[in-house]
């Protein structure tokens, strides 16, 4: 759990990353609540690729 702490809040990109996720994921979950998992999926692989640029 440790280390899954330490990816998230790792740097101000990380929270960044994972607070824009959750956002994109709560906003179809207004819109279309099944795709809230997919794009939450979609939005943390996305920031993991931006992250490792």
């Amino acid at each position: 759990m440790k280390k899954v702490l330490q990816l998230i809040f790792g740097d101000a990109r990380n929270v960044a990353s994972v607070a824009v996720a959750v956002a994109l994921a709560w906003g179809a979950a207004q819109w279309q609540p099944a795709a809230s998992g997919w794009v939450l999926v979609a939005a943390l692989i996305a920031a993991a690729f931006w992250q490792a640029v």
